[in-house]
C-alpha cells in the first residue's frame, strides 16, 4: 500500500532543494571561525565535492526508481540487514529534526524573541510543520515554490545596498587558513549545506516525472549554492574580520544598512526569510522520519507517528543540547565526522552492492 499518495514535478523538487541549500547560511556562520576570509573558497570546494557523492545518491534513485531508501536497503541487503542498515537513516531524520527544532528555537529566542522559553518556541514550530507533514510532500513542495524566491531577493537587494560599506580587500591575502583547518570548514559546510540532500531520496520516489530527478537536483544545488555564495561574499566584503566572531554575519551585516534614515532595519527580512527556509528544511527532514518509521513498520498510514516523532524530535532537542556552544561544538567537531558513513560510506556501498548483484531496476510504489 502507498503511504504517499501525494506526487510533486520536477520543478517543485528543484525549489525544494534550492530552499534546502539557502537555509545553511546562517548555520554557516560555524564556518566563518575556522576558514576566516576564506570561507568563500571552501564553500565553492565542499559543493564541488558535494555534487559527486549527491550523484552516488541520484544512482541509487535511478537503479530503483519509485522505491525510497527504505525499500532500497531491503533490496539490497536483504529484509533483516536492510532493516538495520534502514533504522541508521531513521536515526539520522530523526537527529537532523531534533536539531534544526533546536537551532530555530536559538535563533528565535537570542533574535527576536529573547524573553520566551525555547521549549515554547520549538513546540509552536514543531505544531506548524507537523501540519505540514500532515498535509504531505506536495503541500511542503508547494510551499517551497514561493519560499525559494525571497532569500534570493533579499540577499541580491542587500548586496547591493551593502555595496558602498565593502571592502574587497577583506578577502586578502588567499589561502592564509592552515590547510586542516580549509578542510575542516569545507567538511562542515558540505555536512550542514550539501550531503543533507541524502533525505531526498525519500521524496523523489513520488515525483511525477522520475526521469528528471538528475536534473532538477542538480539545479536545485547549483541555484541554492549561487544564492549562498553571494551571502558568504556579501558579509565578508562588508564586515571583514567581524564575520569570524559574531553570532550571525548575515544579520550584522544587513543592519549597517541605513540610506537616509528611511531605509534601515532591514535585518527582519533576513530573519523572516531564514525562519520560512529552516520551515521547509525542517519538515522535509520530519516527513522523512515519519514515513520511514511508518514504512519499516508496515503501517498502513505515516499519520498516527506524526506527533510522537515530533515530540520526540523536542526531547531529544532539549537533552542533547544545553547551550548553544554546546550546539557550535558539536556542529563543529563531532557531527561532520560521525555522519560520514551515513552520508558517504553506506551509498556508495549500497550502489557498489546493487551494480556487482545485478540487481534488477524494481517499479512501483508502496
Amino acid at each position: 500500500m502507498r503511504l504517499e499518495r501525494g506526487e510533486i514535478s520536477s520543478s517543485q523538487l528543484m525549489f525544494l532543494i534550492s530552499c534546502f541549500i539557502q537555509g545553511g547560511l546562517y548555520p554557516l556562520s560555524f564556518a566563518y571561525s575556522i576558514s576566516k576570509h576564506d570561507t568563500w573558497l571552501a564553500l565553492i570546494a565542499a559543493f564541488i565535492i558535494g555534487v559527486f557523492i549527491v550523484l552516488i545518491y541520484i544512482a541509487l534513485a535511478s537503479k530503483f526508481p519509485g522505491k525510497n531508501i527504505i525499500e532500497i536497503n531491503d533490496l539490497i541487503y536483504g529484509p533483516y540487514f536492510g532493516k538495520l542498515i534502514s533504522l541508521q537513516y531513521i536515526y539520522f531524520f530523526i537527529i537532523s529534526l531534533s536539531g534544526y527544532l533546536w537551532f530555530i528555537g536559538d535563533f528565535v529566542l537570542t533574535f527576536i524573541m529573547p524573553e520566551t522559553p525555547i521549549i515554547v518556541i520549538m513546540t509552536m514550530f514543531t505544531f506548524i510543520c507537523a501540519w505540514a507533514v500532515r498535509k504531505g510532500i506536495e503541500v511542503i513542495a508547494r510551499m517551497s515554490v514561493i519560499f525559494v524566491f525571497i532569500p534570493g531577493i533579499i540577499i541580491s537587494l542587500t548586496f547591493v545596498l551593502l555595496l558602498k560599506n565593502m571592502e574587497f580587500t577583506n578577502f586578502l591575502p588567499v589561502f592564509e587558513v592552515p590547510l586542516e583547518d580549509f578542510i575542516q570548514s569545507t567538511n562542515i559546510i558540505m555536512h550542514i549545506s550539501v550531503c543533507e540532500v541524502l533525505v531526498f531520496l525519500m521524496v523523489i520516489p513520488y515525483m511525477n516525472k522520475p526521469k528528471q530527478a538528475k536534473r532538477s537536483v542538480l539545479l536545485g544545488i547549483i541555484s541554492g549554492g549561487f544564492v549562498l555564495l553571494t551571502g558568504i561574499i556579501r558579509n565578508i566584503a562588508a564586515l571583514g574580520a567581524l564575520s569570524e566572531i559574531v553570532t550571525s554575519p548575515s544579520l550584522l551585516a544587513v543592519s549597517l544598512i541605513n540610506i537616509g534614515k528611511i531605509i534601515s532595519r532591514l535585518e527582519v527580512l533576513v530573519s523572516m526569510a531564514e525562519i520560512l527556509l529552516l520551515f521547509i528544511i525542517t519538515s522535509v527532514f520530519y516527513y522523512a522520519a515519519v514515513l520511514s518509521v511508518a514504512q519499516i513498520t508496515k503501517l498502513r498510514s505515516y499519520l498516527p507517528v506524526v506527533i510522537p516523532i515530533g515530540i520526540i524530535g523536542i526531547t531529544l532537542s532539549l537533552i542533547s543540547y544545553d547551550s548553544r556552544m554546546q550546539f557550535s561544538y558539536s556542529t563543529m567537531y563531532i557531527t561532520p565526522i560521525l555522519s560520514m558513513h551515513i552520508y558517504i560510506v553506506i551509498p556508495l556501498i549500497s550502489l557498489i552492492v546493487a551494480k556487482l548483484r545485478k540487481l534488477p531496476q524494481r517499479n512501483g510504489r508502496n
